[in-house]
Parts: structure tokens; sequence; C-alpha cells
């Protein structure tokens, strides 16, 4: 499978799509605690996941140990746990713990271990039925939204991706379980799709997004804590 053309050896490695999904995110973050009558940062925050999830897919086809990558990724979210759940005042699981399940799902359908579909369908919609159990980040959309790009995302087939996205972004939206800003998300699937990355080149070390959302979630912890000192403070 060549994911988006981008397998050969002259882009493989550039993380341009990566330092703008950061940047994305970084914003929406700070939006959500410091700024949150401005919804222009929660806008530009909606970009950063389909690239995220563009990026498990393509990762998932480039590395040579999959069960190497998936602990990667638990080893990162249960280190971001903590910062996670102190400064978003929530007990849900953050965003690589729904990478992590989206990444198992697109394990077992490529090996056809079909009996794996029901339990994670099961947490999927898990909050439909006890709403106030934690759930994962972005829930079966979060899912789901991995899964559309590593079997659509062909040279021949980005309109089909789109289509794709569109129609979960949708449902998404119509279901309640998020905000109508939700539909920006597709300007990250545009990004993913159209943006010519022959023509800028990032490299980062492979480990920097591991490291980095821990680190700013804490760093912003930080500075919650110190913006609540200050107004507290007479």
């Amino acid at each position: 499978m060549n994911l988006l053309n981008l397998s050969g050896s002259k882009i493989k490695h550039n993380e341009l799509l990566k330092v703008i999904a950061i940047i994305a995110m970084v914003i929406d973050h700070v939006g959500f605690m410091f700024f949150p009558e401005h919804i222009e940062f929660r806008i530009l925050g909606r970009i950063a996941f389909p690239i995220f999830a563009f990026q498990l897919a393509k990762g998932y086809l480039h590395t040579s140990n999959k069960n190497q990558y998936l602990s990667r990724l638990w080893v990162f979210a249960l280190l971001s746990q903590i910062p996670y759940t102190l400064y978003f005042e929530t007990f849900n699981l953050n965003i690589l713990f729904t990478l992590i399940l989206s990444l198992f799902l697109i394990d077992i359908i490529h090996k056809k271990e079909w009996y794996w579909i029901f339990p994670i369908a099961f947490l999927s919609f898990l909050p439909r039925i006890a709403p106030d159990l934690p759930t994962f980040d972005y829930g079966w959309y979060g899912i789901l939204t991995p899964l559309a790009f590593y079997f659509l995302a062909l040279p021949n087939q980005k309109f089909k991706l789109l289509l794709a996205q569109f129609a979960l972004t949708g449902l998404y939206v119509w279901s309640g379980e998020t905000f109508e800003v939700q539909w920006f998300a597709l300007i990250g699937v545009l990004i993913v799709l159209y943006l010519p990355l022959d023509k800028w080149k990032v490299y980062l070390n492979k480990s920097f997004f591991y490291w980095f959302y821990p680190a700013h979630l804490a760093f912003l912890l930080l500075l919650k804590l110190a913006y609540i000192f200050l107004i507290a403070s007479p």
C-alpha cells in the first residue's frame, strides 16, 4: 500500500505535517484553558487530529516492528494521562489511548482477526451505554478516522477518502457528541491530501512527538496553576 505516495525515500521522513499538527494542537489546548471565549483557537485546533490520524496510519505502514510501535504509544499514553487529567479536569483517556485502539483495530483488520471487532466496537460506543465512565478522547470518531486514512489514502482514492472523512465528521457532529466547530477538521484532511510536501522539508527526531505530548501538557498545567495562583492572590 502506497499511502498517499509518501513511501518514497525522498519524502518519507518529512515531518512538516506533524509540525503543523503540533502547532494546531498547542493553539487548541491554550485556547481551551486561557481563551475559551475566542472560538478561533478551537477552530485552528481542529486541524490537528486528522493529521495525527494520518500519521498513525502511515506509521503502521512503515514500521518494521508493529509491537514496538504499539508499546511506545502505550508508554507515552500512560505518561501523559496525569497532566492530561489535571489540565482538562477530566477522567477521560487522552488522545494517545484513542490512537492505540485505532492502531489495534487497523492491525486486527489487516490480520483478519475479526473476533476483536466486537470488543473494540463496545469500547468505542461505551459512552452511550454508561456516560459516567471514562472514555476515549474523540470516541468512535477518533478510532475510525485513522482507519479511513489507512484503507483509502491511495493516490487514486483521495476523493473517496475526503467523502469518508466528510461522512465521519458529519455523523460525529450530528450525533451531538461534539460541536459544529468540528467541521473545520476537514481542513486538516485537505492539508494531508494536497499539501506539497516535496517543497518544504522538516526533519525531527522520530521520538520528538512522543516526548512533546506529555511535556507540553505538563508545561501548560504549570501555566494553569500559576494562572490560578495569580487570580487567587489578593
